[in-house]
Parts: C-alpha cells; structure tokens; sequence
C-alpha cells in the first residue's frame, strides 16, 4: 500500500466525485482479488493494481450516471511556500480544473497514459476499445486541454468605453 498508493489516490482524485471512498474500496477488492495476480504475467503489480482501480471507478461512473447524481469537486487547497512552489501549485490547479472539463472517455485516457504511463495498448485494453480509438480520445483530449489552459493563461482586458477614452 506504500509503494502504490500514492498512484492509486492520484487516480481516485482525478477520476471520481468521491475519491476516499473510492480509494477504500478499491483497497479491498485488490486485496480480495489478490490471489489472481500472475507475478510471471505481463502486468506488473503497479499495472494490475492500476487496472483494479479504473475498472472500480468505470463502475462506480456508471452507477451514478444511470442515478443521475453528479457532485461537484471542491477547489484543491494550496499552501505555497515559495514563488515557485505557487506557480507550480496553479499550473497543477489549472491542469485538475482543466482535466475535469474534458469529456469522461478523453480524461480517462490522458490520466492512464500521460499522468500514470501507462503503454497504448494496455488502456485500450482496459478501456475495452481498439488502441486508434485511444489514440484519437489522446489527441482529442489533448488539444483540448491546450485550449482550456491557453484560454485561462491570457490575462483579462476589460474594453474601455469611448466616453472615458476622450
């Protein structure tokens, strides 16, 4: 739990409403489901821990949407210690908000593949697709957060009416 929790967290966080229930019970489905890990198999424990977790969460996604519920996620708190640490800290805000606007299928995609490195073929495996497909919600997905974090990285310029420019 020491080695990979943090991954599984970072994935419960960016994919799900309700991140420390979902946590848990992935917890206990892996450790339930232990026994049909093949260490001599293709996956490593990291990547079969990682695939317990997204199929969990694709559940869980699809339980609440066919009730309906759909929860906001709160704002991350940031505590900057340093310049740096505070632009480092709204890059990462802006990169969550901006991962939340795309559309479920491209988010699950960018997450598996840029955030936990996972190989093409596994996440389309995961996700029951053909990898072009992954490749196409990968391209998708990213111009789109190039859009989203390009438009929230241009400053606001209010117009001035005429009256007060003369």
């Amino acid at each position: 739990m020491a080695e990979h929790g943090p991954a599984i967290w970072s994935v419960c966080r960016r994919l799900c409403d309700e991140p420390e229930d979902a946590y848990q019970e992935i917890w206990a489905k892996a450790l339930g489901a232990i026994h049909r890990f093949d260490p001599e198999g293709r996956a490593t424990l990291r990547t079969w821990l990682l695939t317990v977790a997204h199929h969990h969460l694709i559940d869980r996604h699809r339980r609440r949407r066919t009730r309906g519920v759909v929860v906001e996620l709160p704002d991350l708190p940031v505590a900057p210690t340093t310049e740096a640490n505070l632009d480092a800290a709204r890059r990462r805000v802006a990169l969550e908000r901006a991962l939340c606007r795309l559309p479920d299928d491209q988010r699950r995609a960018v997450v598996l593949h840029h955030l936990h490195g996972q190989p093409l073929d596994l996440v389309a495996s995961t996700e029951g697709v053909a990898i072009g497909t992954v490749k196409s919600r990968l391209h998708r997905g990213r111009a789109r957060l190039a859009a989203l974090l390009h438009a929230w990285s241009q400053p606001i310029v209010a117009e001035v009416p005429d009256a007060v420019q003369r």
